[in-house]
This record gives structure tokens, C-alpha cells and sequence, in this order.
């Protein structure tokens, strides 16, 4: 019987092919290329590179500056969509308002996207003076806490390549502008498991960030930033037990939203 009709893609289908080619480069995080594509998916080199280039011209897929596939702004566009919903955005809130009320500072959910930070997602603090950064606001990859996080987590090399071709741009008289400084910043922020931001972007802004996630499954970084004058970066830090089990009660309930979703 034919399956022309179907909507079933059958295996090897250019449907499931698709599906598979977004699938790994949405897991990877930047650590996968076209070769490694086609030889994990057991595809032909051509075949391989003709699907990755329709969907990179489709707005899927892109290439980073050092060749590696990750996910186009369409496709981020989507997954942002997905969080997004009421349903996912309602529990973060809850978890972030609770976070809030008990550092009593402005607490959010950011993403990476391209050489930039959006904060996705933020519960302001009740004290009349506040750092107002709104929701969708983009932020420096490398003066940002979550940024520093995100390129600390990078593989060596490909976390030497991004900061050697994106550029250190000065922001405040603390801002990290030395290459090699920044790499070591790098390192030691990898090594402690959190990020800060000591007044690196705004003048008086301290900020710490935590992942929602691991290397191998990350939905973004969860900060918290405050005036310097009223919450030192010393301070913030004191609160890193609770900002790492509010990240893990996003992610769990985030990880199971997805898959009731999928199946």
C-alpha cells in the first residue's frame, strides 16, 4: 500500500531526517559541526550538507564563527515560544517572585543568542530604586553574569575562538577588556559553578547567575542583580544555595512539561 498519504514519517524519511538533524544540534550547545552531523546520523557527507544548508537558509540552523552548528533564530525563536507558555511561564514566576521576596533583590531567567544575553524572564524587587533591564532586553555576552556562566561552560577551544573573534567591549571602569585576563576569569567562574557580574556592565550593578540545567540539558541561566550600594556582590553570593534549588525546581518541572508535550 503506498504511505505517500501518510503523515507518519517513515525511517530515512526527509521528514525524520529533519527532525533528527534539529534534535542533535539543539542537544549539542555549540559543540557539533557538519562532519559530525552526518557521522552520528549515519547520513552521506553530501546528503548531510545539503539538509544543513537548506535549513540554515530556511533560518533553522547557522554556523557559529568557529563552524559549528547551532540553532538559527527561527528554530530559538520557537523553543523560547514553547517556554513561553502560560502553563511553563506561571511556575517559573511563582519560583522567581519566591526567589525575589526572599533575597529582596531582581531576580530572572536569561538565554544566550548569538553573542548576546536576553533576560527571558524577571521578577522585580518592591525597593523604589531598581536597575530596570525589562524582559527581551539584550545584554553583553561577556560583562553579563549569565554570559560569563554561558562561555565559561564552552568547550577550551571553542571558548578561546568566540573570545578571540567577538571582541571585548568596554562598559565600566571594571569591565574585563584584556583577552588572556578574560580567558582566566573564564576558567575560574567554571571552576566555582556560578557567575558574577561586578559592576562589568552597569556602574553600581552587582549580578550572580546559576544554570537551570547541565552541559548536556540547559534551559538558561537563572540571575539575580541588585545596586551595589544596598547588596554587595558578597552578599549576593550568601544566597547561592537557594538560587541553585529555585534553578532545579525550574528545571524539573520544565524537563517533565516537555516531555507531557512530546509524548
Amino acid at each position: 500500500m503506498s504511505t505517500l498519504n501518510s503523515t507518519t514519517p517513515t525511517k530515512g524519511s526527509t521528514l525524520d531526517r529533519v527532525l533528527q538533524v534539529l534534535s542533535l544540534v539543539a542537544s549539542s550547545r555549540g559543540h557539533i559541526d557538519r562532519e559530525s552531523i552526518a557521522s552520528q546520523l549515519n547520513m552521506p557527507m553530501a546528503s548531510a550538507n545539503k539538509l544543513i544548508t537548506h535549513l540554515m537558509s530556511l533560518g533553522h540552523l547557522q554556523e557559529n564563527i568557529v563552524g559549528r552548528v547551532i540553532a538559527g533564530q527561527k528554530l530559538q525563536n520557537l523553543s523560547h515560544d514553547i517556554l513561553k507558555n502560560q502553563r511553563f511561564s506561571d511556575q517559573r514566576a511563582s519560583v522567581l517572585q519566591r526567589l525575589s521576596d526572599h533575597i529582596g533583590e531582581t531576580c530572572g531567567v536569561s538565554v544566550p543568542n548569538g553573542i548576546e544575553m536576553i533576560y527571558f524572564e524577571r521578577v522585580n524587587c518592591n525597593w523604589p530604586l531598581q536597575i530596570n533591564l525589562a524582559e527581551g532586553s539584550p545584554v553583553p555576552i561577556a560583562a553579563s553574569a549569565s554570559g560569563k556562566l554561558y562561555l565559561s561552560m564552552l568547550d577550551e577551544e571553542i571558548r578561546k575562538n568566540v573570545v578571540q573573534n567577538m571582541g571585548l567591549t568596554e562598559y565600566t571602569p571594571k569591565t574585563i577588556t584584556n583577552e588572556a585576563v578574560f580567558l582566566e576569569e573564564l576558567i575560574r567562574i567554571r571552576e566555582q559553578g556560578f557567575g558574577e557580574d561586578n559592576e562589568e556592565f552597569v556602574d553600581g550593578m552587582a549580578a550572580i547567575s546559576v544554570p537551570i540545567g547541565s552541559d548536556e540539558l540547559s534551559f538558561g541561566y537563572l540571575f539575580c542583580h541588585a545596586p551595589s550600594f544596598r547588596t554587595s556582590l558578597g552578599q549576593l553570593k550568601t544566597y547561592l544555595p537557594e538560587m541553585q534549588l529555585a534553578a532545579k525546581e525550574i528545571l524539573d518541572f520544565t524537563v517533565k512539561e516537555l516531555v507531557h508535550k512530546t509524548l
